[in-house]
């Protein structure tokens, strides 16, 4: 049926009419049985008709395939029936098979009238068009099974279509949702302002963006969504938003878990050093006209609990206290842990250094119960300094001041609280250097002192041995107590040197019949833990004993609980030696540390000692008395004499001689003094003495 191009022209039949068409159509009027009158010049290769058989038999006949007859049939019957028609065609063309848009009318409003009909190609658009649908069921199959949650909204944030995801996400129905605006589930605080960010997606300025935002659930649980937004805009149609919303719950958890481990501290789950210096600092530089306290604090003999009783108790002291330390704050105050036992509480706020010692006394009395560590019942002392800061202070300036008053506290006797001194703490600060470099030449410069302070037989008040204890005469400074030096000693390591050279001078003088020390009996030495620590204790006594002379049974060595805990093997070797020797062992400072029962076996404990802690309230305090009494009794059974420290009245004296006590040591009895004093040992009540400002630890009264 075809014709070739260049037939056209000659192909063109009689009595056919040409008509005008433009390029995209073709224009054929035919009478209503269907035959060519007249035709556009294109239709011969566009369509590829036979033109004078679409004469002789009609458009219909002139068409191969049956059905696309039957449809121009039935376009010009619909034309006869209503003037006008119109439909799309597919027909077969000179260049394969069309899809045409055909329309069909009569020219004129008369019956038998001829028939105009015009065809354009529409492939093209309906390929296309049929690509969209594929593809916009492709992308709607592929948002409605998207394991990521999202939604559809329009230019005011209604939510016009969800996804299944989002619904098992937010635990809402999706008819639910699509009644709701999306600030109905976002919320919307933090980062970039809401209105903002949605502002710039829609006008452009954001043409994808993403944010990480707190979700509101049907149940109320909490729960976290990466949302990442693009506008779209098709011509002619409102301004839409794809959202999808990635549930990051468990990633978000997991950041905040990882963030919260990196800034409080793993034990206690308090604030860690990090944290409580940034937020001193905030709290400085937020509010530049307030004023900021800070408490810096340690616990009075922690070390002892860890040592007697192991790590594990010591955390478990060290959780307690935290709990009872946050009692006494405002909740916007915060309790940080510095390390070790150093806490360190900030307030802001803060109106006058009496408001602050007032919070240091409800910290005090907070610790004031004993605690339960290890089955065993522990009371905890407070050290406290503290200082009040204000912008332009800095957080570590404000730290630093908080706690040089506290190290002044615990010089000053420990278990209280010192507020911090410009003059004082800045003086002593700058001292300690000196002070230190003093001491190391005080040995060679033969500045230190032994005083001798007695120890009475209870029975009848004979003095039967002394204690020696060190001083310092300082060149500058005068005669110092022990509680000015004795830590600046321990932390540099001179306490090891100030030892030895104590226990050689006790040996010397007790050995030299014109000191007084002769007639009474023996002569105690504290040693100190870290001289014990290290090996060779038996060779350095004897060596003492050797050159001074002294007779082994005259020299009471003195350990600490403390000591003995963390005594090595070694040492308990050493012991036995000197024991053997002749040298007695005192347990010195008895009941403050938690293995004194199996101490007294495991150790050749000949003498014990019981701490000035139990005898200075042992008429009022029934703890106390029950302590005593049952120590007392265990000692008395076991055949060891005792030491009662700290004697300052009369009434403590008979009491405790009452109860068995064997030995008494204390200011009712005679202070310490040097070998060039000699005090007679008084038998009658006297007035009590002020508090000795000596310590009971090594080389301490």
């Amino acid at each position: 049926m075809s014709l070739p191009p260049d037939a056209t022209a000659r192909a063109w039949p009689a009595g056919v009419g040409r008509l005008t068409a433009t390029d995209a159509d073709v224009v054929v009027r035919v009478d209503p049985a269907g035959r060519l009158l007249a035709a556009s010049d294109n239709v011969v290769d566009v369509l590829g008709w036979d033109l004078a058989r679409c004469v002789s038999e009609g458009v219909e006949g002139a068409l191969d395939d049956e059905a696309q007859g039957l449809a121009v049939r039935q376009l010009l019957s619909q034309v006869v029936a209503t003037g006008g028609a119109r439909t799309t065609l597919q027909v077969s063309g000179r260049r394969g098979s069309l899809w045409l848009d055909v329309a069909a009318k009569h020219l004129v409003d008369e019956p038998g009238a001829p028939i105009l009909i015009s065809a354009r190609d529409v492939s093209l658009d309906l390929t296309a068009a049929a690509h969209l649908a594929a593809s916009e069921q492709q992308w709607r199959l592929a948002f409605e099974h998207s394991p990521i949650g999202g939604a559809l909204l329009d230019s005011s944030g209604g939510i016009l279509v969800v996804n299944e995801a989002l619904c098992r996400m937010l635990g809402w129905r999706e008819l639910e949702l699509t009644r709701m605006d999306v600030t109905d589930v976002v919320v919307c605080q933090g980062g970039l302002p809401w209105q903002e960010w949605w502002h710039d997606l829609l006008t452009g300025g954001s043409q994808t963006s993403t944010a990480d935002r707190m979700l509101r659930t049907s149940d109320g649980r909490q729960a976290w969504g990466r949302l990442t937004a693009a506008s779209v805009r098709a011509p002619g149609t409102p301004a839409r938003v794809i959202m999808q919303m990635e549930d990051i719950t468990g990633r978000r958890e997991a950041e905040l878990e990882l963030a919260n481990r990196a800034l409080h501290d793993g034990l206690t789950g308090v604030p860690n050093r990090f944290l409580t210096r940034q937020w001193l600092a905030s709290a400085l530089e937020d509010d530049p006209g307030s004023r900021v306290g800070v408490l810096y604090c340690d616990l009075d003999r922690f070390k002892v609990v860890n040592d007697s009783l192991g790590h594990a108790a010591g955390d478990s002291l060290l959780v307690q206290v935290a709990e009872r330390l946050r009692g006494p704050l405002r909740p916007e105050d915060l309790l940080g842990r510095m390390g070790g036992d150093e806490f360190v509480m900030v307030m802001e706020g803060v109106r006058s250094p009496a408001e602050l010692e007032e919070i240091a006394g409800r910290l005090v009395l907070a610790l004031d119960e004993p605690f339960d560590v290890g089955g065993h019942q522990h009371a905890v002392t407070l050290s406290l300094g503290g200082a009040i800061g204000s912008y332009p202070d800095t957080a570590d300036e404000v730290l630093m001041r908080a706690d040089m008053a506290l190290l002044r506290a615990k010089r000053l006797g420990r278990a209280r609280y010192i507020a911090f001194d410009p003059a004082t703490d800045r003086v002593a600060t700058r001292d300690d250097l000196q002070l230190e470099d003093d001491l190391r030449m005080s040995l060679a410069s033969d500045e230190l002192r032994a005083y001798y302070q007695p120890i009475v037989r209870l029975a009848d008040l004979s003095v039967v041995g002394h204690e020696a204890l060190v001083r310092w005469q300082h060149p500058q400074r005068g005669l110092l107590p022990p509680v000015d030096f004795l830590d600046l000693a321990e932390s540099s390591g001179l306490i090891r040197p100030l030892g030895w050279w104590m226990l050689a001078q006790a040996c010397e003088d007790a050995a030299n019949g014109r000191s007084g020390l002769a007639e009474h009996g023996w002569v105690a030495v504290n040693a100190s833990p870290s001289q014990l620590a290290r090996p060779g204790v038996a060779a350095d006594v004897t060596r003492a004993l050797v050159s001074s002379g002294l007779r082994p049974e005259r020299l009471h060595l003195e350990i600490t609980e403390t000591a003995l805990i963390t005594a090595s093997s070694s040492l308990a070797q050493e012991l036995t030696e000197l024991s053997e020797l002749g040298v007695r062992i005192a347990l010195d400072d008895f009941g403050t540390g938690y293995s004194s029962l199996s101490l007294l076996r495991q150790f050749p404990v000949d003498l014990v000692k019981i701490d000035r802690s139990f005898v200075e309230p042992v008429l009022t305090d029934r703890s106390a008395y029950a302590i005593v009494k049952a120590v007392l009794s265990m000692c008395r059974d076991m055949g060891l004499p005792t030491v009662a420290e700290g004697i300052e009245t009369v009434q403590q004296r008979d009491l405790l001689r009452e109860l068995g006590c064997s030995h008494g040591q204390g200011y009712l009895f005679g202070k310490p003094v040097p070998l060039s004093v000699r005090v007679p040992v008084p038998i009658t009540p006297r007035p009590r003495q002020p508090p000795s400002d000596d310590r009971s630890g090594a080389l301490s009264a």
